[in-house]
């Protein structure tokens, strides 16, 4: 009833609910940028691109109508080089359940660079700058000097979920085609940097849900800036650690991949 300690209470709430709009920018940025992504990964999931070289048109009887030869199949295929490359109408899933890999190691060379080069770099980064340790690479026991090779587990499972990131980017972007590293006849690096931009495109947006994820399984809910001051300290440490990844990671696989490139043209040019 006290009329200062009402218009105290009713300034608190007012700081608060400001406090809570504003700090709910960061959660919708990541959510718009994982929306993106996974457009921009799948921006040729829909493309619809017939070419006039595939288009077959079965010749209808003589005695037929007009009605029934414009009924006539047709069939058409968007690679113009007769491959079994779907345009769409198949389903996405169909790059997941049954991709085309014209290279069976290079799965396995991204996997370990995206698992094991990238995250070393970026460990080598934090030693040198003295920047403050990620959480993931914190070592299991609380022990005040750790003993030598504490880190190396935390990295392979670390590296281990950003390589399935980056797997499932490349799967959706068909980047273990040949076309997606073959720049041999004069093809160039149109492609394969497209396809490469693609997957770390797709990639990026699966590493964002699954921080967001981790972190509402992490506080048992939906959590955002505001809540109190441990969320807002866990959810900054989030925020910095995915856009070190994102930057670790599309560096070191971004050159991998033109210098598997650029091996072809080598080989073009022996």
């Amino acid at each position: 009833s006290d009329p200062a300690l009402t218009a105290r209470w009713r300034r608190r709430r007012a700081g608060a609910r400001a406090k809570m709009t504003v700090s709910s920018v960061p959660t919708c940025f990541l959510s718009r940028l994982l929306c993106l992504a996974l457009f921009v990964g799948n921006s040729s999931a829909f493309a619809f691109r017939p070419t006039h070289n595939n288009v077959k048109v079965m010749p209808s009887p003589a005695h037929s109508s007009i009605a029934s030869s414009s009924t006539s199949s047709l069939s058409m295929s968007s690679n113009p080089n007769g491959d079994d490359e779907d345009d769409g109408s198949g389903g996405v899933l169909s790059r997941f359940a049954a991709p085309r890999i014209d290279d069976i190691g290079l799965p396995i060379a991204d996997a370990l660079v995206a698992q094991v080069v990238a995250p070393s770099f970026q460990i080598l980064a934090i030693s040198l700058t003295r920047t403050p340790i990620p959480t993931w690479l914190r070592p299991g026991t609380d022990i005040l000097f750790p003993t030598r090779g504490s880190l190396l587990a935390p990295t392979l499972i670390h590296g281990a979920g950003l390589a399935s990131c980056w797997i499932l980017g490349a799967l959706a972007a068909r980047a273990f085609e040949s076309e997606a590293f073959d720049v041999t006849g004069g093809k160039g690096y149109g492609e394969p940097i497209a396809r490469t931009l693609k997957a770390g495109a797709f990639a990026t947006g699966c590493l964002i849900l699954a921080t967001q994820i981790n972190l509402q399984n992490e506080f048992g809910g939906y959590v955002q800036f505001g809540y109190s001051d441990a969320t807002d300290v866990r959810i900054a440490q989030a925020l910095d650690e995915v856009l070190r990844d994102i930057f670790f990671e599309a560096s070191i696989l971004f050159g991998w991949r033109m210098y598997r490139a650029s091996l072809t043209a080598e080989k073009d040019e022996a």
